[in-house]
């Protein structure tokens, strides 16, 4: 676990509490002066109004209240964060699956699977490359819930194409014309992982995903099974 970044975490949330309470001791010191000042300089004729004084302490007990939540919000998001993290390292190594566009190209392989919301006659896979260029294109009929997708290397062109992370792009409609929502799979190998956000990015494929958007975890096939 990078220690730095947990650290860091902490004290970043620490230190916003830790200025408001500072700030509203300042400020609690300034009333109660205030306040004896008026209370030692009232005309007796015209004492201050209790209703007024009463207000001001509430004001200032609301405001302590809100530190003081807004304090273990900022606890409980740390001690989430740490726990994300955690879990998160444990997956190195690991096969996963979530919401993601990148699979690996290996031995003239490679699978995605996609999830439609609804029936898509219509519907266009398209296989993009590290630079943002379309290889391959095809359509096909999708269907409502899961869809699979397998390439096999060959581009559009008759080209064959070296093993690598690709991406997919799929843009579906109904018989009516409309567009229907799709979210694309990714699997495969955690190979790293960045701990510099509440929600750490797990590297597959070659490309980033967010750990809340892990859907499913196995252990990885060994070699030629």
């Amino acid at each position: 676990m990078d220690i730095a970044t947990i650290s860091s975490l902490q004290s970043s949330t620490n230190s916003q509490s830790s200025s408001a309470s500072t700030a509203l001791n300042a400020n609690f010191d300034a009333f109660l002066k205030m306040l004896i000042t008026q209370m030692q300089n009232q005309d007796p004729t015209n004492p201050m109004d209790s209703n007024q004084f009463t207000q001001q302490l509430v004001q200032m007990s609301s405001v302590e209240q809100q530190i003081q939540t807004n304090r273990n919000l900022e606890t409980l998001i740390t001690t989430n964060s740490i726990a994300n993290a955690n879990t998160a390292v444990s997956l190195l190594g690991k096969q996963v699956e979530g919401s993601g566009t990148a699979s690996l190209l290996k031995n003239g392989q490679a699978d995605w699977s996609f999830d439609l919301a609804a029936d898509a006659p219509s519907t266009t896979v398209s296989v993009v490359n590290g630079q943002g260029a379309t290889v391959y294109s095809e359509e096909m009929e999708g269907k409502e819930g899961s869809n699979e997708f397998a390439w096999d290397g060959i581009g559009s062109d008759g080209s064959s194409y070296p093993d690598g992370s690709y991406f997919l792009k799929v843009t579906a409609n109904d018989a009516d014309g409309n567009a229907v929502a799709a979210d694309t799979k990714t699997k495969g190998i955690v190979t790293a992982i960045d701990m510099s956000t509440t929600d750490p990015l797990l590297t597959i494929n070659g490309a980033q995903i967010r750990y809340s958007e892990i859907t499913g975890i196995a252990e990885p096939k060994a070699a030629g099974s």
